[in-house]
């Protein structure tokens, strides 16, 4: 964030108010009497409360010079929305002025509410200030929410909400997530899991939880973790722990975009947990809405370490194989292909198999002859950079990623015109060509801010599924699963891509 030069010039105090129609009516109980809520928005000094506190955000939030134009709030009572249940309630400001228009929806009965949500916008529907329930910067006001209030029979009461400068950069510092800014749906989910020993025995599960989309952390595993202790009869229990998760429109009912990582951990005084035993998987919104059953009520995902006679979900190489199944646990092969039926997988096999390669060649030919290989091979796009290298795959692995910059335009594979034709190397394990069989071309064209990936495969090679990963640099954690973007053609900036093309092949041992 960018250090506000005219910050001071915010610190008066704007009275936001919110007032409701006010008419001439013949005298009530005063128990049937409703009463009028409004706010004071109070921008906190963060330049001299930041010297104050034992910890540093860095550069404090932007101010905008923006007028305020309009409110978004949400307000509950107990556990019953108010106003904002769907989204945040807007309520316009008079042009020109600092306090709200005019609006019934304001006039509450006497009783406690609590608000959840308040933030202020401009004409233009930017947000420009925002009053912290969470995070770094909810240290840094006097009154966080979510705020409590009173209100009496009869009275317009006006509460100070201390708001400070909204600064997009960083949105966990508020204590929000991203999609609580925009009016997204969100719905609920929760998890409940279960231990299960190697020797047997069944324990309540501890546990953390990362929910992601788009590789976007929208909830931190550090800070999901359920709650596990002893009852009044001496027995372990462990709590479930629900979850908002956004209902974004760009995605299809049964697309996946709600991604999750769920971590057994220790449980003092009851059990030790297996290291790095994990769960993880995608959610659509079809999967999410079948746990509902009815309008209230949310049914739990019910995850099992190790039990019903599972074994702990460990998948090194990510091919959805957990590690005690798979025949090459540190080598992505998620068809499992074993050509000499020796216990050891293709991919990691250098064991002849009686046809006089071993079994990462498996073939009639390689990749100097383009002989199709015969059953089914994982594939990659021959590249500049060997993943192994990169810290993204262990030395068990093979692959290759590519840079596509300007000096691109002096590889051997380019052809002219933004068109490069790279081999498709298959089962040429440790990067060796001469193993394996070359399976077809990727072309790669770039045509301005427009990037197209198409295979090109040799007569008698069929593709099972395919991994195409574009990105400004590589990335970050080693999941094939992440590389698939579901399309070949992608929007790009001007500067050097980094470009994995993945899949799985099967040959018919034809040329």
């Amino acid at each position: 964030m960018k250090n506000f030069k005219n910050y001071l010039a915010f610190l008066s105090v704007f009275a936001l108010l919110f007032t409701s129609c006010s008419k001439d009516e013949p005298e009530v109980d005063s128990t049937n009497e409703k009463s009028t809520l409004s706010f004071g928005a109070i921008v906190e000094d963060l330049v001299n409360n930041s010297t104050n506190k034992q910890f540093d955000i860095g550069d404090l939030p932007e101010c905008s010079n923006a007028t305020p134009s309009y409110v978004e709030i949400v307000l509950m009572q107990g556990d019953k929305y108010i106003l904002g249940e769907d989204a945040p309630y807007r309520v316009d400001l008079v042009t020109g002025q600092v306090f709200t228009e005019e609006d019934a929806s304001l006039e509450l009965v006497p009783g406690e509410y609590s608000l959840e949500h308040f933030a202020v916008y401009d004409a233009q529907g930017d947000l420009t200030w925002i009053a912290p329930k969470g995070g770094v910067l909810a240290e840094y006001v006097d009154t966080p929410l979510p705020l409590t209030i009173n209100l009496g029979a009869g009275v317009k009461k006006y509460v100070d909400v201390s708001v400070i400068c909204y600064d997009d950069r960083d949105v966990n510092q508020y204590g929000y997530q991203f999609f609580e800014f925009n009016t997204t749906k969100a719905f609920e989910f929760c998890f409940f899991a279960n231990y299960c020993t190697p020797e047997g025995k069944h324990y309540p599960a501890r546990y953390s939880v990362e929910f992601s989309v788009d590789g976007k952390v929208i909830y931190e595993a550090e800070e999901n973790i359920n709650n596990v202790g002893v009852n009044t009869f001496g027995d372990n229990y462990a709590d479930p722990i629900c979850f908002a998760l956004p209902d974004l429109a760009r995605f299809e009912d049964d697309v996946e975009y709600l991604d999750y990582k769920v971590t057994l951990l220790d449980s003092d005084g009851v059990y030790d947990a297996q290291e790095n035993t994990v769960i993880t998987g995608s959610l659509s919104r079809n999967e999410v809405k079948a746990n509902f059953d009815g309008n209230n009520n949310v049914n739990y995902e019910h995850l099992r370490f190790g039990c019903d006679g599972e074994v702990p979900a460990n998948d090194a190489d990510d091919d959805g194989v957990q590690d005690a199944n798979d025949n090459c646990p540190n080598m992505y092969n998620p068809g499992q292909e074993d050509s000499d039926n020796d216990g050891i997988g293709n991919a990691c096999d250098n064991e002849d198999n009686g046809n006089g390669s071993g079994n990462e060649n498996g073939t009639t030919g390689n990749g100097e002859d383009n002989g199709v290989g015969e059953g089914c091979e994982t594939a990659y796009m021959v590249g500049d950079n060997e993943l192994n290298e990169l810290g993204i795959y262990n030395g068990n692995n093979w692959g290759w990623g590519l840079v596509l910059d300007e000096d691109a335009f002096d590889n051997e594979y380019y052809e002219g015109d933004g068109v490069w034709r790279f081999p498709f190397h298959a089962a040429a394990g440790q990067n060796d060509t001469t193993k394996g069989w070359e399976a077809g071309h990727i072309v790669i064209t770039r045509n301005g801010d427009t990037l197209d990936v198409d295979f090109d495969l040799y007569e008698g090679v069929s593709l099972n599924e395919s991994h195409i990963y574009v990105g400004t640099n590589w990335p970050e954690k080693r999941a094939p699963g992440q590389f698939d973007l579901g399309t070949d053609t992608f929007t790009v900036g001007s500067g050097p891509l980094y470009i994995i093309v993945h899949a799985e092949v099967c040959g018919t041992n034809a040329d």
